[in-house]
């Protein structure tokens, strides 16, 4: 952790001083600026173009029933590419432009699901009400069993609220 916040507060910013320099020096520094605002603009345009289409796919998953996993892996990486072509500088526009390619976008999703699949713990829960028609589950046949407890004392059997099995 303190990697990247010596990366994100250190090493970055002295980066983009770097370029700013460089560019400048060719360019001129009315250029470099207005190239700084350029990107900026056309960043957030995308972003935004970009943004609404990851809205749609986590509804249309949503409305079928899916978990939008992967819409929501998306909608992360236009997040960051916001942030980073928000940011002034021709590296972080770099990687923010990057992001807004979705085969990029893909890739990383990709890569970063290999990295934390072996710690995700998945499970599946199945439950369904018994019917008079049968069993909700293919092939399974419910039988239902009522437990009646016999006092040893008298001998009679009480049926008590909750003693209900059933079988699948």
């Amino acid at each position: 952790m303190r990697f990247i916040l010596f990366l994100a507060f250190v090493v970055v910013p002295i980066v983009e001083i770097g370029l700013f320099l460089q560019v400048g020096s060719y360019i001129g520094v009315a250029a470099t600026l207005g190239l700084i605002i350029l990107t900026a603009i056309a960043g957030t345009m995308l972003v935004r173009s970009q943004g609404i289409d990851v809205i749609r796919k986590v509804q249309n998953s949503a409305n079928r029933g899916e978990m939008p996993v992967a819409a929501l892996a998306q909608g992360l990486f236009v997040l960051i590419a916001g942030v980073l072509l928000l940011t002034p500088g021709f590296a972080t526009d770099t990687l923010g432009f990057a992001l807004l390619i979705p085969p990029v976008r893909e890739l990383l999703a990709a890569k970063i699901w290999k990295l934390i699949e072996p710690n995700v713990v998945t499970s599946t829960q199945w439950s369904s009400t018994h019917t008079s028609g049968g069993s909700n589950q293919p092939g399974g046949t419910v039988i239902d069993i009522e437990a009646v407890e016999i006092d040893e004392a008298t001998g009679n059997g009480a049926e008590k609220p909750g003693n209900t099995l059933r079988k699948q």
